[in-house]
């Protein structure tokens, strides 16, 4: 099925021998088509008026308000550091924090240290510490090119 849109520059429409346009012609209701008696006489009115067209032009270059775009949310500006700080907090936690805490409750309550601490983020197969350094390392670059070009953040 084509999907027409709403234009204000004068062009034709994309169908004008589909059968679906021929009924939306015929629909008194529809404003957006002239009334008239023939196909010619339509294309002709149609010709002279604005009409529907696809989705070839952008829907927002000729209006009246435009929405600037400055990215100026805090999470915007700060994403990168906090997911440094959140990996670091994981890696302290993982493998140093964790096997101390594990072995001092182990010697605690049966007085030796038997079963050795198993960080969940190794678990299948680091999957974890790749992702995040696959993530630190492209924010690391994209930031690098982003000083490099000038744009400050």
């Amino acid at each position: 099925m084509t999907v027409l849109l709403a234009t204000r520059e004068n062009k034709r429409p994309m169908a004008t021998d589909d059968e679906a346009y021929e009924l939306l012609v015929a629909d008194p209701e529809i404003g957006a088509f002239p009334q008239a008696s023939s196909k010619q006489t339509v294309d002709q009115q149609i010709s002279s008026q604005t009409v529907l067209t696809s989705f070839g032009d952008n829907a927002a270059q000729n209006a009246e308000v435009l929405v600037e775009n400055d990215n100026k949310s805090w999470i915007n500006n700060r994403w990168r550091p906090i997911m440094a700080w959140t990996y670091t907090i994981i890696c302290i936690c993982d493998f140093v924090l964790f096997p101390v805490l594990w072995s001092l409750l182990q010697a605690h309550y049966k007085g030796q240290v038997t079963n050795q601490y198993q960080p969940i983020t190794l678990m299948g197969a680091g999957l974890v510490h790749l992702a995040f350094g696959a993530i630190l390392g492209i924010a690391a670059y994209g930031r690098t090119k982003e000083k490099i070009s000038g744009v400050t953040s």
